[in-house]
């Protein structure tokens, strides 16, 4: 019998909130039966999820105590988070391995750093390193503190901040095209597109569901999901949906807004919207199930992928998306794409009345979405693939 390779695997796990610990919690049983698997988290917190804890072993990283020699793989996942990444940052500065990059640009964890330490220097000096007179430019209007920051505007994939993630690969693992075109033309080490994967879907009751929102028989409900940030789209959003006289509807809105800003784009109290902040897994899934229609929009893009909208178009729900980035690589039978331009909010309004008032589309394009999501994001699918690569990497290593 062949023995599994050993992995020693670094990601953020729940209770930390972050999309990256709910994509580890449901790929590692999957990986599992590839690999031996040693989880290494930030000994800052501890695991809640009482499978991951029964079924791995789970280590608090100590950089002074890790053996590296005794992995025949070291995975990383990063993201922007500061807070959820650090241990992995450092860990990946001191011991190379393979990243899974899930944002191309790492503008907002070098950000959120220096937020949290106060040390602008080694920010400073990684702009100015990568790009010149214009980093050094960028480092000011940070110190500055001024509006309109790089990670928030269209500009942020001109200036990544990612190169010296990059640098301490040995491989990079992304999820899209979008992505993985960039990442080869910064780097010559082994790239792989592996598609997010979708979710198991679990059964809920849509009208129980519904009953307990106040969300009328008539009414058709529509459903955001995730962090509320400015490249969301939140503003053209609720214009769009306030211009809307045809039907009765309710706009729930599930996710953790750090900076206040639905306060800034809603006129006030609006009956129609709920706004529900951040929710474990299962209740977000719930609404998901009982939702008619779904918006999942993102402009400008850090080059991420969105679990949420795998949930949405897993649960068969027809979901209004951004025509850019990652989102513009799902085929056009399957989603309804938005580009956001000078015609964003009126074509969200179109779009949105249109399904609302035809409950055969609605039908139609959700289980073509869910047909897409069952093929080509099968979790199962996505745990071969890492396998293959995995594996791939250690044969040219021996």
């Amino acid at each position: 019998m062949v023995s599994k390779m050993r992995i020693a695997y670094f990601s953020p796990l729940n209770p930390v909130k972050s999309g990256i610990s709910d994509y580890s919690e449901e790929i590692l049983p999957f990986l599992s039966e590839y690999f031996d698997i040693d989880l290494f988290i930030d000994p800052a917190w501890k695991p809640e999820n009482s499978k991951i804890k029964n079924e791995f072993n789970i280590i608090p990283f100590d950089a002074g105590s890790f053996d590296y020699s005794h992995y025949d793989e070291v995975i990383y996942h990063m993201g922007n988070d500061y807070k959820a990444h650090r241990c992995i940052y450092d860990s990946l500065r001191r011991y190379p391995g393979i990243v899974v990059l899930h944002d191309f640009v790492l503008q907002g964890f070098y950000a959120e750093r220096y937020d949290e330490t106060g040390d602008l220097d080694p920010y400073r000096k990684l702009l100015e390193k990568h790009y010149g007179e214009r980093g050094a430019h960028i480092a000011e209007r940070i110190r500055l503190k001024l509006p309109d920051q790089i990670w928030e505007s269209e500009k942020a994939l001109e200036y990544p901040l990612n190169e010296e993630v990059l640098d301490a690969a040995k491989a990079v693992v992304v999820h899209s095209d979008f992505v993985k075109e960039r990442v080869r033309s910064k780097t010559d080490k082994p790239v792989i597109k592996i598609n997010h994967h979708g979710h198991i879907n679990k059964d809920f009751d849509a009208e129980r569901t519904r009953n307990d929102f106040g969300i009328g028989k008539d009414d058709i409900l529509i459903c955001s999901a995730g962090y509320i940030n400015k490249n969301k789209r939140y503003a053209s959003i609720l214009s769009a949906l306030s211009g809307i006289e045809e039907f009765p509807f309710k706009y729930l809105i599930a996710g953790k807004d750090r900076g206040g800003l639905l306060e800034n784009y809603m006129k006030g109290n609006e009956p129609s919207i709920i706004k529900l902040g951040h929710l474990p897994i299962g209740k977000l899934e719930e609404i998901i199930n009982a939702s008619d229609i779904c918006i999942n929009l993102r402009y400008p893009t850090m080059g991420e992928s969105s679990g949420s909208l795998l949930r949405m178009m897993g649960y068969g729900k027809p979901t209004l998306i951004t025509d850019y980035g990652s989102y513009a690589e799902f085929p056009d039978y399957c989603a309804v794409k938005i580009f956001p331009d000078i015609d964003e909010v009126e074509m969200i309004k179109r779009s949105v009345t249109a399904l609302a008032l035809d409950a055969d589309f609605r039908i139609s394009l959700g289980q073509e979405a869910k047909n897409f999501v069952e093929k080509e994001c099968d979790i199962q699918k996505c745990a071969r693939e890492y396998a293959g690569f995995i594996k791939s990497l250690s044969n040219k290593k021996s």
